[in-house]
């Protein structure tokens, strides 16, 4: 008779894990059916707020203070801006203070979103390792780390779900992101470790024409920002299946 329990306890408690909602219990939950979703998103969100800031590990939602990015390859051939560099241990500081200006969505007969973030303020750590690049005429090899103050930063990202089944659960997963950014003003430094001269003149010409060079690296800041984004996206609502996401499905 203890062995049965034993056996139904062990049972049920499989099931239970199965079953168990995945999101903490101040996971604000939004219905597909509510006619005013984005408002719902939003205050959702707003409600998140001060978890955001440290993170929200149950649903592998990292960090924001600061964000932080391991590694990146940048690897862009365009006339005016040849990079090859990788970027390591990339913290940014201040995504905390997002503002969302605006939230469209559409799940009607898809899943696709639009959003704008106001960014008042970012400061970027990192190490760069760029080899074989150059910015116009300027050569901008070398390897150290850099620090980049940026302001008046406006993000427009863009993007299409699916659902997906994983082991029998279904989630949703950003299948296209593209983004647009603008950086109002931006000043540079760097402690190169191989051409200490050479990075100081072209931070030097950074700052002298911040407006300048950010419009050519724009490009190269979109693609990489929707990489970023939509690795992010897909982390966490990997961890969350889709009926924590949308309370009711799509009839």
């Amino acid at each position: 008779m203890q062995d049965r329990m034993k056996v139904l306890y062990i049972f049920v408690v499989c099931v239970g894990s199965v079953f168990a909602k995945v999101t903490p219990d101040y996971f604000p939950q939004c219905k597909r059916s509510d006619p005013q979703i984005e408002k719902c998103v939003l205050d959702a969100i707003e409600a998140m707020r001060p978890q955001l800031t440290s993170g929200i590990p149950e649903v592998n939602i990292p960090a924001l203070e600061p964000f932080t990015v391991p590694t990146l390859k940048l690897d862009r051939n365009a006339p005016n801006l040849r990079i090859k560099a990788t970027v390591r241990n990339a913290k940014a500081y201040g995504g905390s203070r997002f503002k969302i200006e605006k939230l469209k969505l559409n799940l009607n007969n898809r899943y696709a979103g639009e959003l704008k973030i106001l960014l008042p303020k970012l400061m970027i750590l990192a190490d760069y390792d760029v080899r074989g690049s150059r910015l116009l005429t300027l050569d901008i090899n070398g390897k150290g780390r850099l620090q980049g103050n940026f302001t008046g930063i406006t993000v427009v990202a863009k993007g299409i779900g699916k659902p997906v089944v994983k082991d029998g659960v279904e989630y949703l997963q950003a299948d296209k992101v593209v983004t647009r950014v603008k950086i109002s003003h931006g000043q540079i430094a760097v402690d190169d470790l191989e051409r200490p001269v050479a990075a100081v003149s072209a931070a030097t010409f950074f700052n002298a024409s911040p407006g300048v060079v950010l419009d050519i690296v724009t490009p190269l800041i979109e693609e990489t920002s929707a990489a970023v984004i939509k690795a992010f996206v897909n982390k966490v609502l990997g961890a969350i299946p889709l009926n924590e996401v949308l309370a009711d499905k799509r009839k």
